[in-house]
């Protein structure tokens, strides 16, 4: 009869899992903790739409449009 032996880091993390050792990365834990909060609290994500121009970020078209008008009109 002969045996295999696993290697050890097959074993130790075995081990690990088995004794309660994280299934999951703390990573993917905070997510989940965040996911839960947000369900707690009735917190909804929302997309946003963010216009960019001239180094600024506008929320608002309309703002975006005004200030390159500003400056089309002042070169």
């Amino acid at each position: 009869m002969t045996s295999t032996a696993l290697p050890t880091s097959m074993v130790s993390a075995d081990r690990w899992e088995n004794e309660g050792g994280p299934t999951r990365s703390p990573a993917m834990q905070s997510r989940d903790d965040l996911q839960a909060d947000l369900k707690k609290y009735g917190i909804t994500p929302v997309q946003l739409t963010v216009f960019d121009w001239g180094g600024y970020r506008y929320t608002n078209a309309r703002d975006a449009i005004a200030a390159a008008k500003r400056l089309a009109a002042s070169v």
